[in-house]
């Protein structure tokens, strides 16, 4: 691939603006721009090897971000949580995401090991923290999506991407799931439910020790909306249930109870509520102002027992 240095126009910059300012998706960015997911990787990837994204500050691996203890502590008291990080909204998007990734890697070191099956949910926060987690201690873990696929094309968002990219860093093994996350009817849910290897995967989610999942509002900017998994009518039905957003495409009150609704009935939910309360190790991971009334939705519901987050999303917890 040879670039054309034409004008400010030239289509890799627009691709890398996109991707690291704009916090686009590949496949958004190829829609965006009328070409194929793949020519967007590629672009990536040769603008990294060609030396055109810099990095303004180069933290050493042992670099702290301020963070707020006082706040953290708090929380974690008011909400019984086993860890909780809040780091710094001064610093950029980016920046809160690299030192999330630091301080989970620190927590998973001590809570998983080799033949330790990790759970992960979709969206563009769990996949940016997977991106920039660095592994210390290889293990023989397992990772297994904890939804099926979502939108009609895959990215990087999609839980099986995720779990493929968190256990090449581990040096362990992931698994996919081939079933949608959302199907058109209940009695087609209903079939694929009864179907062997379906029955298979829900047994493997119940030997997930470690669950990471995000939860999302419900606006247009959330990562259903966006995969085209819901849309404004969509939104607006949920919000006239009672529903102030999702966590791994569950949705939940204000008091993080199940909002009973048509969209959920034809779900394939691998991993329930049931089952977040009773896995020991249930990480929530949440960037963002607009996802404050959900965290504390799943806070208040006990969906999660531990939080890393930034001071923005914590606004609402005490």
């Amino acid at each position: 691939m040879v670039y054309r240095m034409v004008d400010k126009n030239n289509i890799v910059f627009k691709i890398l603006k996109y991707y690291y300012i704009d916090d686009l998706s590949q496949v958004e960015i190829a829609s965006k721009l009328n070409i194929t997911r793949v020519s967007v990787s590629r672009y990536l990837s040769k603008a990294k090897k060609d030396g055109l994204i810099e990095h303004k500050i180069k933290y050493p691996k042992n670099f702290i971000f301020d963070r707020n203890e006082e706040l953290e502590e708090k929380v974690k008291d008011k909400y019984d949580l086993k860890e909780c990080v809040i780091v710094s909204s001064q610093i950029s998007r980016t920046e809160r995401i690299i030192e999330i990734a630091n301080q989970l890697e620190k927590f998973l070191r001590n809570i998983v090991n080799d033949h330790s099956y990790i759970g992960v949910g979709y969206g563009v926060t769990l996949d940016r923290i997977v991106e920039y987690i660095d592994i210390q201690e290889k293990k023989n873990i397992k990772v297994i999506p904890l939804i099926g696929g979502y939108g009609k094309l895959f990215d990087n968002r999609h839980s099986n991407n995720i779990a493929r990219v968190l256990a090449k860093k581990f040096n362990g093994i992931s698994y996919t799931v081939n079933i949608p996350a959302l199907l058109d009817s209940k009695e087609i849910k209903e079939s694929i439910q009864r179907d062997s290897a379906t029955k298979e995967l829900y047994s493997i989610v119940t030997r997930v020790e470690v669950a990471l999942i995000c939860m999302s509002d419900l606006t247009k900017e959330s990562t259903l909306y966006k995969a085209g998994q819901l849309d404004e009518e969509d939104l607006y039905y949920l919000r006239g249930r009672g529903a102030v957003g999702d966590i791994n495409f569950i949705f939940v009150d204000k008091q993080g109870k199940f909002v009973p609704n048509e969209i959920s009935e034809r779900q394939t939910t691998l991993f329930t509520m049931d089952r977040m309360k009773s896995t020991r190790n249930v990480v929530g991971l949440v960037v963002g102002k607009r996802k404050a009334e959900i965290l504390e939705a799943v806070l208040k519901g006990k969906l999660i027992n531990s939080l890393f987050c930034d001071e923005d999303a914590a606004g609402l917890l005490i």
